[in-house]
Protein backbone atom coordinates (compact mmCIF):
# COMPACT_ATOMS: atom_id res chain seq x y z
CA UNK A 1 0.00 0.00 0.00
CA UNK A 2 1.22 4.06 -0.79
CA UNK A 3 2.31 5.52 2.18
CA UNK A 4 0.85 8.50 0.98
CA UNK A 5 -2.59 6.81 0.22
CA UNK A 6 -2.62 5.30 3.68
CA UNK A 7 -1.73 8.32 5.59
CA UNK A 8 -4.61 9.94 3.84
CA UNK A 9 -7.29 7.30 4.70
CA UNK A 10 -6.13 6.84 8.70
CA UNK A 11 -6.25 10.88 8.70
CA UNK A 12 -9.82 10.81 6.95
CA UNK A 13 -10.74 7.95 9.33
CA UNK A 14 -8.98 10.05 11.76
CA UNK A 15 -11.65 12.86 11.53
CA UNK A 16 -14.62 10.66 11.11
CA UNK A 17 -13.96 9.07 14.86
CA UNK A 18 -13.72 12.75 15.96
CA UNK A 19 -17.09 13.34 14.49
CA UNK A 20 -18.74 10.00 15.88
CA UNK A 21 -17.39 11.15 19.15
CA UNK A 22 -19.30 14.80 18.51
CA UNK A 23 -22.36 13.18 18.46
CA UNK A 24 -22.60 14.43 14.60
CA UNK A 25 -26.08 12.77 12.70
CA UNK A 26 -25.12 9.06 12.25
CA UNK A 27 -27.05 9.21 9.12
CA UNK A 28 -24.27 11.95 7.30
CA UNK A 29 -21.84 10.17 8.72
CA UNK A 30 -22.60 6.71 7.41
CA UNK A 31 -22.73 8.12 3.79
CA UNK A 32 -19.17 9.53 4.18
CA UNK A 33 -17.92 6.12 5.61
CA UNK A 34 -19.69 4.02 2.73
CA UNK A 35 -17.58 5.98 0.31
CA UNK A 36 -14.32 5.87 2.35
CA UNK A 37 -14.66 2.09 2.93
CA UNK A 38 -14.43 1.09 -0.78
CA UNK A 39 -10.72 1.76 -0.06
CA UNK A 40 -9.93 1.08 3.47
CA UNK A 41 -7.62 -1.29 5.43
CA UNK A 42 -7.26 -2.42 8.41
CA UNK A 43 -3.91 -0.87 8.74
CA UNK A 44 -5.61 2.44 7.88
CA UNK A 45 -8.29 1.86 11.16
CA UNK A 46 -5.20 1.32 13.54
CA UNK A 47 -3.40 3.73 12.63
CA UNK A 48 -6.53 6.11 13.44
CA UNK A 49 -6.91 4.88 16.29
CA UNK A 50 -3.30 5.95 17.01
CA UNK A 51 -3.82 9.11 15.82
CA UNK A 52 -6.13 10.11 18.47
CA UNK A 53 -4.57 8.55 20.87
CA UNK A 54 -1.52 9.92 20.67
CA UNK A 55 -4.02 13.53 20.39
CA UNK A 56 -4.34 12.79 24.01
CA UNK A 57 -7.70 10.81 23.96
CA UNK A 58 -7.85 8.14 26.16
CA UNK A 59 -7.28 4.25 24.90
CA UNK A 60 -10.92 3.31 26.16
CA UNK A 61 -12.60 6.35 24.76
CA UNK A 62 -10.52 5.58 21.45
CA UNK A 63 -11.41 1.31 21.46
CA UNK A 64 -15.15 2.64 21.19
CA UNK A 65 -15.60 4.96 18.98
CA UNK A 66 -13.24 2.09 16.49
CA UNK A 67 -15.96 -0.03 17.90
CA UNK A 68 -18.76 2.11 17.32
CA UNK A 69 -17.39 2.88 13.65
CA UNK A 70 -17.30 -0.75 12.78
CA UNK A 71 -20.75 -2.06 14.45
CA UNK A 72 -22.54 0.69 12.33
CA UNK A 73 -22.28 -1.59 9.66
CA UNK A 74 -19.76 0.66 7.77
CA UNK A 75 -17.63 -2.40 7.08
CA UNK A 76 -20.06 -5.08 6.36
CA UNK A 77 -19.15 -5.74 3.32
CA UNK A 78 -15.67 -4.82 2.80
CA UNK A 79 -14.25 -7.26 5.94
CA UNK A 80 -11.35 -8.92 5.13
CA UNK A 81 -11.89 -12.49 5.04
CA UNK A 82 -8.92 -14.05 6.14
CA UNK A 83 -10.42 -17.57 7.07
CA UNK A 84 -10.45 -17.97 3.26
CA UNK A 85 -6.68 -17.31 2.82
CA UNK A 86 -5.37 -19.48 5.79
CA UNK A 87 -4.18 -23.21 5.13
CA UNK A 88 -6.46 -25.52 7.74
CA UNK A 89 -3.24 -25.47 10.38
CA UNK A 90 -2.57 -21.93 10.55
CA UNK A 91 -2.50 -20.47 14.22
CA UNK A 92 -4.72 -17.78 12.93
CA UNK A 93 -7.09 -20.02 11.58
CA UNK A 94 -7.26 -21.88 14.71
CA UNK A 95 -7.76 -18.63 16.94
CA UNK A 96 -10.81 -17.90 15.09
CA UNK A 97 -12.25 -21.30 15.18
CA UNK A 98 -12.34 -20.72 18.86
CA UNK A 99 -13.74 -17.36 18.16
CA UNK A 100 -16.88 -19.26 16.55
CA UNK A 101 -17.21 -21.61 19.24
CA UNK A 102 -17.01 -19.00 21.71
CA UNK A 103 -19.81 -17.23 19.58
CA UNK A 104 -22.10 -20.11 20.18
CA UNK A 105 -21.56 -20.70 23.63
CA UNK A 106 -22.20 -16.65 24.21
CA UNK A 107 -25.73 -17.73 22.35
CA UNK A 108 -26.34 -20.47 24.29
CA UNK A 109 -25.74 -18.85 27.44
CA UNK A 110 -28.20 -15.90 26.39
CA UNK A 111 -30.57 -18.60 25.68
CA UNK A 112 -30.52 -20.72 29.33
CA UNK A 113 -29.87 -17.35 31.10
CA UNK A 114 -33.76 -16.65 29.46
CA UNK A 115 -34.66 -20.32 30.71
CA UNK A 116 -33.28 -19.94 34.29
CA UNK A 117 -34.58 -16.84 34.67
CA UNK A 118 -38.53 -18.15 33.53
CA UNK A 119 -37.98 -21.52 36.24
CA UNK A 120 -39.74 -21.09 39.77
CA UNK A 121 -37.52 -23.99 40.83
CA UNK A 122 -33.97 -24.96 40.11
CA UNK A 123 -31.74 -27.29 41.49
CA UNK A 124 -28.08 -28.60 40.72
CA UNK A 125 -29.10 -31.38 38.57
CA UNK A 126 -31.98 -29.71 36.46
CA UNK A 127 -31.03 -29.70 32.71
CA UNK A 128 -30.91 -25.92 32.38
CA UNK A 129 -28.52 -25.77 35.61
CA UNK A 130 -25.62 -28.44 33.97
CA UNK A 131 -26.18 -26.86 30.44
CA UNK A 132 -25.06 -23.68 31.89
CA UNK A 133 -22.06 -25.35 34.13
CA UNK A 134 -21.27 -26.69 30.97
CA UNK A 135 -21.44 -23.46 29.12
CA UNK A 136 -19.56 -21.88 31.72
CA UNK A 137 -16.57 -24.50 31.93
CA UNK A 138 -15.55 -23.78 27.83
CA UNK A 139 -15.89 -19.95 28.36
CA UNK A 140 -13.74 -20.64 31.13
CA UNK A 141 -11.41 -22.53 29.37
CA UNK A 142 -10.88 -19.37 27.15
CA UNK A 143 -7.80 -18.41 29.33
CA UNK A 144 -5.94 -20.74 26.87
CA UNK A 145 -7.14 -18.52 24.29
CA UNK A 146 -5.89 -15.11 26.05
CA UNK A 147 -2.54 -16.31 26.91
CA UNK A 148 -1.80 -17.17 23.40
CA UNK A 149 -2.56 -14.08 22.25
CA UNK A 150 -0.65 -12.34 25.30
CA UNK A 151 2.14 -14.26 25.06
CA UNK A 152 2.75 -14.60 21.53
CA UNK A 153 0.70 -12.83 19.38
CA UNK A 154 0.85 -9.18 21.02
CA UNK A 155 4.34 -9.36 21.56
CA UNK A 156 4.84 -9.80 17.74
CA UNK A 157 2.85 -6.94 17.04
CA UNK A 158 3.95 -4.50 19.56
CA UNK A 159 7.50 -5.37 18.30
CA UNK A 160 6.16 -3.73 15.53
CA UNK A 161 4.78 -0.26 16.83
CA UNK A 162 1.26 -1.63 17.31
CA UNK A 163 1.65 -1.55 21.10
CA UNK A 164 -1.44 0.92 21.66
CA UNK A 165 -4.03 -1.58 19.62
CA UNK A 166 -2.71 -4.67 21.64
CA UNK A 167 -3.34 -2.77 24.91
CA UNK A 168 -6.37 -2.24 24.16
CA UNK A 169 -7.46 -5.67 23.35
CA UNK A 170 -5.63 -6.31 26.30
CA UNK A 171 -7.42 -4.24 28.85
CA UNK A 172 -10.93 -6.27 27.65
CA UNK A 173 -9.50 -9.52 28.05
CA UNK A 174 -9.07 -8.24 31.99
CA UNK A 175 -13.07 -7.46 31.69
CA UNK A 176 -13.82 -10.86 30.03
CA UNK A 177 -11.70 -12.84 32.60
CA UNK A 178 -13.39 -10.81 35.88
CA UNK A 179 -16.51 -11.86 34.17
CA UNK A 180 -15.79 -15.50 33.17
CA UNK A 181 -14.39 -15.54 36.69
CA UNK A 182 -17.50 -14.46 38.37
CA UNK A 183 -19.81 -17.00 36.28
CA UNK A 184 -17.62 -19.71 37.35
CA UNK A 185 -18.13 -18.46 41.00
CA UNK A 186 -21.58 -17.93 40.90
CA UNK A 187 -21.90 -21.89 39.89
CA UNK A 188 -19.72 -22.88 42.61
CA UNK A 189 -22.14 -21.16 45.13
CA UNK A 190 -25.10 -22.23 44.02
CA UNK A 191 -26.44 -23.92 46.52
CA UNK A 192 -25.50 -21.48 49.07
CA UNK A 193 -27.49 -18.82 46.90
CA UNK A 194 -30.84 -17.63 46.67
CA UNK A 195 -32.96 -19.00 43.79
CA UNK A 196 -33.84 -14.93 43.27
CA UNK A 197 -30.56 -13.97 43.61
CA UNK A 198 -28.92 -16.23 41.50
CA UNK A 199 -31.32 -15.56 38.43
CA UNK A 200 -30.39 -11.90 38.96
CA UNK A 201 -26.80 -12.23 38.72
CA UNK A 202 -26.78 -14.56 36.06
CA UNK A 203 -28.86 -12.27 33.99
CA UNK A 204 -26.28 -9.27 35.04
CA UNK A 205 -23.12 -11.13 34.16
CA UNK A 206 -24.75 -12.29 30.88
CA UNK A 207 -26.20 -9.08 29.84
CA UNK A 208 -22.85 -7.80 30.46
CA UNK A 209 -20.39 -10.37 29.01
CA UNK A 210 -22.03 -11.24 25.91
CA UNK A 211 -21.71 -8.60 23.90
CA UNK A 212 -18.82 -7.21 24.91
CA UNK A 213 -16.59 -10.26 24.08
CA UNK A 214 -18.78 -10.51 20.62
CA UNK A 215 -17.50 -6.84 20.26
CA UNK A 216 -13.87 -7.97 21.54
CA UNK A 217 -13.88 -10.90 19.02
CA UNK A 218 -15.03 -8.96 15.93
CA UNK A 219 -12.12 -6.13 17.08
CA UNK A 220 -9.03 -9.12 16.92
CA UNK A 221 -10.60 -10.41 13.97
CA UNK A 222 -11.32 -7.85 11.77
CA UNK A 223 -7.98 -5.27 12.70
CA UNK A 224 -5.40 -7.18 14.62
CA UNK A 225 -5.58 -10.16 13.18
CA UNK A 226 -5.17 -8.64 9.30
CA UNK A 227 -2.67 -6.09 10.42
CA UNK A 228 -0.33 -9.48 11.99
CA UNK A 229 -0.86 -11.08 8.71
CA UNK A 230 0.36 -8.16 6.60
CA UNK A 231 3.50 -7.54 9.11
CA UNK A 232 4.87 -11.13 9.37
CA UNK A 233 4.49 -12.57 5.78
CA UNK A 234 7.55 -15.52 6.54
CA UNK A 235 6.16 -18.84 6.95
CA UNK A 236 8.72 -19.82 9.18
CA UNK A 237 8.11 -16.83 12.05
CA UNK A 238 4.46 -18.33 12.30
CA UNK A 239 5.15 -22.05 12.02
CA UNK A 240 7.65 -20.88 15.43
CA UNK A 241 4.58 -19.32 16.65
CA UNK A 242 2.79 -22.65 16.47
CA UNK A 243 4.78 -24.62 18.51
CA UNK A 244 4.41 -22.54 21.21
CA UNK A 245 0.67 -22.14 20.91
CA UNK A 246 0.45 -26.10 20.71
CA UNK A 247 2.30 -26.05 24.14
CA UNK A 248 -0.01 -24.26 25.60
CA UNK A 249 -3.09 -26.23 24.13
CA UNK A 250 -6.73 -24.83 22.17
CA UNK A 251 -9.63 -23.88 24.47
CA UNK A 252 -12.72 -26.47 23.98
CA UNK A 253 -10.83 -28.92 22.72
CA UNK A 254 -9.73 -31.21 26.37
CA UNK A 255 -12.76 -30.02 28.60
Amino acid sequence: MDKTHEKTNADAITRLLERISSGENPKRLRREATRLMSDVHPVDIARAEQNLIKSGVSEGIVHNLSSAFMLMGMLEDHILNIKSKLPNNHILRKVIAEHDLTRCYLAELEDVTKEINKMKAITDVSLPFRKLTHIIEHLDAMEEHIEREEDIIFPMLKKHGWKALCLASQSDHVYIRIAVSDLVKLIAGFRDSEIDEFKVRLKSIAKYLCPRLREHLFQEENILYPIALELVKDKSIWDKMKVICDEIGYCGVHV
